[in-house]
């Protein structure tokens, strides 16, 4: 397998800052390259701060976080970034023009054996995406927060090599994630179809009615949603008993809603200009709160429960 010693992030946004602190913390060596300095900034300030709570959770000794950022260098310049890159992530746009592009560049910049990811999370770049390795190009799809949440999609192109899978497998295991390999391109891989299927019966229940936000959320979470972390959504149907399973498959009165392309109660939202978290409101109201002390109260959440998940043997 080909050795990975330094990583480059392409895209400082939501994903890239994450994706490099995993990496920082793993103690490879990190070029984060995005469009500006502002961005860069923020995204070295989102990391620290990061860390800060890693410290606070007592999961990093108080001196670390400075010599992760030591290994953490940042760049507006693409040639900079990927000059001496043994793997590179792009974190950009889904936007297929520019990530053509991005391949492109990246192709001409990185050494001939770097291998070139991107974490896409449902564009099938082994369609446009021209480069003169397609051995070492394919997919690792990451999930928000990367720093925290353990899954990596692993996705193959019809070209990519064997060798390319087990050495990002390999790196994605020694950052302490958690990989998975999709044999071929899906659209959503496995996550994401999960959660559209759901978001798609949580749309027919807001738009129709049903059930408040509130509601709806309070019912997944102390239902199903504790069940999951344990047993999965397989293996619940070993418990539940396969015959019974099997019943509940013929029951007629339960359809399956259709495929939304648009929700009415999403649409008012953002008419109001209540986008989420990043507004302060969406479905919820965060009561005034900045957008990091929102995060925080999250990750430190996220953070307690896959600690308790990996004392029970489930991470």
């Amino acid at each position: 397998m080909t050795a990975i010693c330094n990583v480059t992030i392409v895209g400082a946004g939501t994903m890239g800052h994450s994706l490099a602190q995993v990496f920082a913390q793993a103690g490879y060596n990190v070029w984060l390259n995005d469009v500006s300095e502002e961005i860069l900034a923020k995204a070295r300030s989102l990391i620290s701060a990061n860390l800060q709570t890693f410290v606070e959770m007592g999961l990093l000794p108080k001196g670390q976080p400075a010599s992760i950022l030591s290994r953490i260098q940042t760049t507006t310049k693409i040639a900079e970034a990927g000059a001496n890159a043994d793997l590179v992530i792009e974190a950009i746009i889904e936007d297929q023009a520019a990530k053509k592009e991005m391949f492109k560049a990246l192709d001409q910049i990185c050494p001939p054996a770097a291998i070139l990811a991107s974490n896409t999370s449902y564009m099938d770049i082994f369609k446009f995406v021209e480069t003169k390795r397609p051995d070492k190009v394919l997919i690792t799809h990451w999930f928000a927060p990367p720093h925290i949440v353990p899954l990596v999609e692993i996705v193959r192109g019809p070209a990519t090599s064997q060798e390319t899978v087990d050495t990002v497998k390999a790196l994605i295991i020694a950052a302490g994630k958690k990989p998975i390999v999709i044999s071929k391109f899906l659209p959503g891989f496995i996550g994401n179809r999960l959660q559209s299927a759901l978001g798609n019966e949580v749309l027919f229940l807001l738009d129709n009615g049903y059930a408040s936000a509130e509601d709806i959320d309070t019912a997944t979470k102390a239902s199903f949603g504790l069940r999951m972390p344990i047993l999965g959504l397989v293996k619940r149907m070993d418990f539940t008993g396969l015959d019974l399973s099997q019943k509940i498959l013929s029951n007629a009165t339960y359809k399956i809603p259709p495929q939304q392309t648009q929700s009415k109660t999403i649409d008012q939202l953002v008419a109001q200009g209540k986008l989420g978290v990043k507004t302060g409101s969406g479905y919820y109201e965060y009561g005034g709160r900045s957008t990091e002390e929102i995060m925080k109260e999250r990750d430190i959440k996220l953070i307690k429960l896959r600690e308790f998940l990996k004392e029970l043997g489930e991470l």
